[in-house]
This record gives structure tokens, C-alpha cells and sequence, in this order.
């Protein structure tokens, strides 16, 4: 090899320039293709395996815990089918794709129990799909077109398009989840079903689904099972002859069902002689149950000097013991069979028994407080049968139609029980319960169920429409509590005070009618005196779901409760405080007890009217008093509840308020459940709505109210997953708003013609830096003179 003679430097030297530049060139090429090959690679995972990162706060775009569990209970699987309009507005241009991509994500995640397939719908599908479209309940997305983006815009019009998901489940009608769209504009944060909520949309119908399963043949419903169940009959052999048609009957009832699919059904019939006692040998797994008679006589005895000398008891049994799941010590039970009733009758009784054990529980149970004459016309009265009208009406009709719970009125003194296949019982003023029906409530409690007591200690009229001249005060009157709610209260550790809490913050104001030249018009009686605290982020619970979406919300004459931690743990029972009110809370202390008054002009912020010093004894002309603790008003206790009239050796009371003459007797499958009480009934009673600011009844009394009553649904009915889930549907803060065409136009010259200039730039500099190089690789070569 041969170098110019103009080289100054050695050959060595040259030959090694020449092999670098040789080198860097194979190196170009080399990096070159192993970054395509990367590129390459990478696209190619990516397009089989999806990953992102999601670094919101609230983890919203990640799949709940609750999710999957629901996904790994499910038996059946979840078909998917979205209905999207082929050609969706401009802004919607990416809806498809987003609802893909979060259906494939869902898809994923359920290891196949959730499938999905697209359905898009063309401008000339419309007209022949349209009434197929309508019976499947599919509806057209609307968007309002406006002109500008203020709050001052103007309407021009509507753009209608489809974006719909029907959902499949099991042998159950089809629902549709209408009007999903992905987040573009502010107003999209209103929508009820979006992208980001479609988790939640899914899983809450897929569980309304699985609970609304319609109830199968019998034989069907034995076939199913997993496990075989148990039935046995205990029946005093031979029985008198007032029974003995009874007890053929009932023979004859439980050998045809036993034959339906005995593989699934272990049935024995267990005669008891007519000296039995009520404790018996369980035959299947030698426990021993504590029966119930139906029917018994009581004979003297004598001695052979004509003595009494004592008296025998003969006890007659036609009891039915169900045992559904072989595994757990959980029983059923029917101890009372009406006599003269066909083979057919007392069939039915036993199957329908049997699918109420066996049923989810996924209704929502209410006793409620009598009637109010005020909301009754005595011209047309409510036909047999209907929940009474009273102050709690408008919540119940709103459950019913709005949540669309399935939500059942248990009229205890016609019933005689608690629905046992109820999800949750909310009992508003059970302070006011008779002994029976608060036994027969301990029973549902005792047996597993969950129950919420909403306890109202005190009430008030605040609708002053018919007075000239508004009054001075407000009269309130203490509620009743019944000696036997407050002794069973007591026995599990619970006690209430009847003082009436006030806090600066609170909210319910009295109003009037105000007469002038306009007409009637309602109008809030002005003064400092507020009758409702409002619930703060402090005073809730973070950790529970019951509270979640309850701050701000208004609790209208609200008590306190007390709890015995030591009598709760000699129960065995947990406790969870739920809301407790801190900071500035007062006790009201009314001049004259007997009839309680609160001024119009009281202010918790006057010193002449207020004791701000709680060891203090108040002075004359103060009517509150702060508290020197912190007032809990919602708590929530679980476990294994006790029978407070079999511990205190009580007799089963009568529905007329006479003790019948048996002892009441243990369940006869505790399990643990879960007891609720708050300290107010009147959060939604339309009786105290009318002392709201009317601007605050919709957004903030009702609303957080409903989120209260949805939350206990949720929970007890779905689980708490779910309410935790909802919780994440909330819109968080993001960046979006409105544009100006300046801005817009701004963008789009940055777009056209900033890019290239950019790229043009970089391209300048870049082939600057190269023959710079160039120059310095030739002057070192001796090709070129250097530059002096």
C-alpha cells in the first residue's frame, strides 16, 4: 500500500486513520441494522404482548382486586358485543379504538371468561337494522354540537351516533350499557358510562345478572349442585289423631321430593316417640340440634294419695331440617306446617325453603315507621298490601325506580319474619319496633344477615307555610326509644344519648310562605340556628366503603352513640367506627326540657349563648355546651351475634304485647352478621328536606344521601369490591378545555411548517459537523494546507 508523499506522518499512522474511517463506516452500517432489527423486535412484542404504565393516583386504569375475583368466581362465561357506528363524528374518530382497547384489556385479564367481538354499523345498515337495534334496547348516542366552549355557547345542533354494549351472561335476558364514549371535552366528564367507567359498567351488570337468576325447576335446581344436600324429617311416631293427617302429608311431600334426584338429595325420616325431648341427634354427622314443637299438652301427675306431684310435658314434633351444604354446620328449618293443607301445599312449602337457602341474596329489605296521617287522603286509602306513606316514601319510590334495587317492604306484622333471603334489612326507627318484631329482626341478625338501624332520637316541624308571622323556635320533641330496644341495645354495649348535637357548620333552616305582589313564593327563614351537622373528610372513615362519597352531606338531628368495648369483647363481636364527628360539636341544652325550643337567633358563635369550656358548669342563659370528646354516630359491628332473650332466659314475646308461654329458644344455625347503627333516620326524610337551602337539596342532600343508601346496596348485595370500584368511576383531574382558534392556529403552523424547519436545521448542522471532520481528516493526511 502506497501513501501520498504529502503525508507528514508516518505509515503507521496513516494506515491506522484509514482502517478507523473504515471502521466507523462498517460500525454505521452494523448499529444501523441491529436498531432496525430492535425497532423490529420490539414492534413486534408490543403488537403480541400490550403493557402500560399507569401512574395515576388512583390507579384508574388498572384492574381492581374486585375485578378479578369476579372473574374467578364466575362459573359461565361474558359475551361482549359493541355496537359502533361506522362513521362517528370527528371527535369521536378514535372511540372505537380506545373501547377495544379497554375490552381487550378486560378480555385478558379474565383468562377467557370475558370474550368480545365488534359490531360496527354503516350509514345504510341504519335503516334495516334499526327496529333489530331497538328490541335489543340499543339507543343512539347524542352529542350536543355548540358554537364555542363556554359556558355562554351556543347550541347548533345534535350529532347522533351508535356506541353501545350488550352484555351476555348466563341464561339471562341481554342488558345494554348505552351512550359509552371516550373522554374528548369537559363535557364528557358528565357522562354516566365512559371509557374509564366501563370496568365498573360491566362488572356491576354482570352481578345484577348473576343475582337476578330466575329460579329453575326443582329437579334442575338439585341437579346443579356441586355437593348433595340433606333433609331430615322429625316426627312424633305415632301422633295424635288431630295431626296424623299432617304428618301422612308431609311423609308422603318429602318422599316425592327425595325421589326427584336422590343422587342429590340424602333425605332420612327420624321417628320420635312422644316422651322426646326437643334436643335430638343430627343423624348425618353426629352433632345434636335443638328442635322446635309445633303442638304439645301438659298432664298433671299424681301420686297414689291423689298429690300433685308434678306435671308431664308431651311435646309433638313435624320439624324439617335442611342441610345444603354437607361441610358447613348451617341449617335450615320449618317448624311450623298449617294443618288441612294438600301433599302439594306442603311440597311447595319445602321447595320454596329450600331455593331460599339457596338463592343469592341480592334484595334489599325496609321497615318502616307508620303512617303519617299528613301524607294520607282518608278519601283514597292504600289498598292492602303497600308500604305506608310517610315521611321515608320518597327514598323508598327512589330506590326502587331510580337504583332499580330489588327493594321489598317486610311488613313484619303480617309476614311474622324477616325474609331470610334478603341482602341487607334497613329498619328506620327501630326505636319505635314492638318486642316482637326487634325479636324477630335479633332472629335474621342471629342467622347471618346484615341489618342497618337508623336510630332518630329526636324530630321537628320546620314547615312554618301557614303561619302569618314566623315564631321565634323551633319546637323540637324527643322520639321515643322503647324499653326493649334500649335493653337490647344495652346488652350488646350499645347506648344512646338524647342530647341533640349541633355543629357551626350544620345546615336545616325553617321556612315560610312569603305573600307579595308575584305570588306565593317559599323562603328560608333567615337566622344563625342550624339544625344538621355536615359530615367533613375527617369525621368518615377512609378505610371503609360504607363512606365513601359522604362528605358534605347533612345528618338532620342527629344523636350519639356509645359503645361498650368491653362488652363487645366478651361477645366476640368487632367494632368499626364509620363516622365520627370531631372538632366543634356542642351538645344542646334546651331552657325547658319538657318542651325542648331552639331560637331562631341562637349562634353557636356567641359567647352569652354558648359554653365552649366542657368541664365547665353551664351559666345562666347558656344553651349549648361543647363536647370534651369526639361524637360517634355511625358504627359498624360484626360477628356472631347473641340472642338477648335466650341469655336473659326470656319468654318469646307476642305480637299483642303479651309474652307467649314458651322460652325462647337458639338459632339453629348462627352465623356471623353485621349490625349497622346510625344515629339519625332523618338523612332522607322528606319531612326535614324542606329546611335545606332549595339550591342544595338536589346536588348535595340527595345526593350524597342516595350515595349512602347505594353504598349499603352495594356492599351488602354485590360485595364491598364493588362499591370500591365505583369509588375509581369518578372523573380525576385532568388537563383538558377549551382551545382558541388562535392557539389552534399557532399549533398548526408549529405542525407544517416549524417541523421542517426543525428537521431542515438539524440537517444544516449535522452536514456542517461532517465536513468540518472531513477538512481535518484531509489536513492530517496531508491533502489539504491547513488554514492559518
Amino acid at each position: 500500500m502506497s501513501f501520498p508523499d504529502t503525508c507528514n506522518l508516518t505509515p503507521e499512522t496513516c494506515l491506522a486513520m484509514v482502517n478507523r474511517k473504515r471502521n466507523y463506516t462498517l460500525h454505521f452500517y452494523l448499529m444501523a441494522v441491529l436498531v432496525t432489527v430492535a425497532l423490529g423486535a420490539f414492534n413486534y412484542l408490543a403488537m403480541e404482548f400490550r403493557a402500560r404504565l399507569d401512574l395515576t393516583a388512583d390507579q384508574r386504569f388498572t384492574l381492581s382486586e374486585g375485578t378479578q375475583r369476579l372473574f374467578e368466581k364466575l362459573t359461565e362465561p361474558i359475551t361482549v358485543t359493541y355496537y359502533v357506528d361506522e362513521e362517528p363524528p370527528a371527535k369521536r374518530i378514535n372511540l372505537e379504538r380506545d373501547v377495544r382497547d379497554k375490552l381487550e384489556e378486560l378480555a385478558v385479564s379474565s383468562g377467557g371468561k370475558l370474550q368480545y367481538r365488534v359490531e360496527r354499523i354503516s350509514n345504510d345498515q341504519v335503516a334495516e337494522k334499526r327496529k333489530e337495534l331497538q328490541d335489543k334496547g340499543i339507543e343512539t348516542t347524542v352529542d350536543v354540537q355548540t358554537a364555542g366552549t363556554d359556558e355562554r355557547a351556543e347550541v347548533r345542533g345534535v350529532q347522533g351516533y351508535f356506541s353501545s354494549l350488550e352484555i351476555r351472561f348466563g341464561t339471562n335476558e341481554p342488558k345494554v350499557i348505552n351512550g359509552v364514549v371516550n373522554l374528548v371535552d369537559k363535557a364528557d366528564e358528565a357522562r354516566e358510562h365512559r371509557v374509564d367507567t366501563l370496568e365498573f359498567d360491566i362488572a356491576y351488570t354482570v352481578l345484577t345478572m348473576r343475582g337476578e337468576t330466575r329460579r329453575p325447576s326443582f329437579e334442575r335446581l338439585l341437579k346443579s349442585r356441586e355437593k348433595p344436600a340433606r333433609m331430615v324429617f322429625y316426627v312424633t311416631d305415632p301422633m295424635p289423631d288431630k295431626h296424623r293427617q299432617l304428618a301422612a302429608n308431609l311423609d308422603k311431600a318429602l318422599n316425592e321430593i327425595a325421589a326427584v334426584t336422590p343422587a342429590k338429595l340424602t333425605y332420612q325420616r327420624v321417628a320420635l316417640p312422644q316422651s322426646a325431648g326437643q334436643v335430638q341427634n343430627y343423624p348425618f354427622s353426629g352433632g345434636r340440634l335443638n328442635l322446635q314443637f309445633f303442638d304439645g299438652k301438659r298432664e298433671p301427675v299424681f301420686d297414689e294419695q291423689g298429690n300433685l306431684v308434678d306435671i308431664k310435658d308431651t311435646l309433638y314434633f313435624a320439624a324439617v331440617i335442611m342441610q345444603l351444604d354437607p361441610e358447613v354446620d348451617s341449617f335450615g328449618a320449618i317448624w311450623k306446617f298449617e294443618p288441612d293443607q294438600s301433599v302439594a301445599d306442603y311440597r311447595k312449602q319445602i321447595e320454596d325453603q329450600f331455593w331460599e337457602g339457596t338463592r343469592p341474596r341480592t334484595r334489599l329489605g325496609f321497615i318502616l315507621p307508620p303512617a303519617d296521617p299528613r301524607m294520607q287522603d282518608p278519601r283514597n286509602p292504600p289498598p292492602p298490601g303497600q308500604p305506608p306513606a310517610n315521611g321515608y316514601s320518597p327514598l323508598w319510590r327512589y330506590i326502587q325506580g331510580q337504583l332499580e334495587y330489588d327493594t321489598v317492604w317486610v311488613d313484619l306484622q303480617t309476614e311474622k319474619r324477616v325474609p331470610r333471603d334478603l341482602a341487607c334489612l334497613v329498619v328506620t326507627e327501630p326505636n319505635q319496633l314492638s318486642e316482637r318484631e326487634l325479636y324477630e329482626v335479633e332472629r335474621y341478625l342471629n342467622e347471618g344477615g346484615n341489618v342497618v338501624m337508623l336510630v332518630q332520637g329526636w324530630s321537628a316541624d320546620l314547615d312554618f307555610s301557614m303561619f302569618p308571622m314566623p315564631p321565634d323556635s323551633v319546637s323540637l320533641r324527643k322520639v321515643d326509644m322503647e324499653p326493649a330496644f334500649e335493653e337490647w341495645a344495652k346488652h350488646l354495649g350499645i347506648e344512646f344519648g338524647q342530647d341533640l348535637l349541633l355543629r357551626p357548620n350544620g345546615k336545616l333552616q325553617p321556612y315560610m310562605i312569603r305573600q307579595d305582589r308575584r305570588g306565593q313564593q317559599l323562603e328560608l327563614i333567615p337566622g344563625p340556628v342550624r339544625l344538621a351537622p355536615v359530615i367533613e373528610p375527617g369525621d368518615l372513615n377512609s378505610t371503609s366503603v360504607f363512606t365513601r362519597g359522604l362528605s358534605a352531606m347533612p345528618l338532620p338531628l342527629v344523636i350519639e352513640s356509645k359503645i361498650d368495648a368491653e362488652r363487645l369483647g366478651s361477645l366476640g363481636l368487632s367494632e368499626t367506627e364509620l363516622i365520627t364527628l370531631k372538632g366543634d360539636v356542642y351538645r344542646f341544652m334546651p331552657a325547658n326540657p319538657m318542651a325542648a325550643e331552639v331560637p331562631l337567633n341562637f349562634n353557636l358563635n356567641s359567647a352569652a349563648e354558648v359554653e365552649r369550656d366542657p368541664a365547665a358548669t353551664p351559666g345562666k342563659g347558656i344553651l349549648a355546651q361543647k363536647l370534651d370528646h369526639d361524637a360517634r354516630v355511625a358504627t359498624l359491628l360484626s360477628g356472631r351475634f347473641p340472642s338477648f332473650w335466650v341469655d336473659e332466659k326470656r319468654k318469646v314475646p307476642g305480637w299483642n304485647g303479651d309474652p307467649e308461654e314458651k322460652d325462647a329458644q337458639p338459632v339453629l344455625n348462627p352465623r356471623e352478621g353485621r349490625l349497622m347503627v346510625v344515629t339519625t333516620a332523618a338523612t332522607l326524610n322528606i319531612n326535614y328536606l324542606y329546611g335545606y337551602p332549595q339550591q342544595e337539596i338536589e346536588p348535595v342532600v340527595i345526593a350524597r344521601g342516595i350515595t349512602f343508601y347505594r353504598n349499603l346496596a352495594e356492599a351488602f348485595i354485590y360485595g364491598e369490591d364493588l362499591v370500591s370500584l365505583r369509588a375509581r368511576t369518578g372523573v380525576a383531574p385532568r388537563i383538558v378545555g377549551s382551545v382558541d382558534p388562535g392557539t389552534r392556529t399557532l399549533w398548526f403552523m408549529i405542525c407544517i411548517a416549524g417541523m421542517p424547519l426543525l428537521l431542515l436545521a438539524l440537517a444544516g448542522i449535522r452536514s456542517f459537523a461532517r465536513t468540518r471532520a472531513r477538512e481535518e481528516y484531509e489536513i492530517a493526511l496531508g491533502l489539504r494546507d491547513s488554514e492559518k
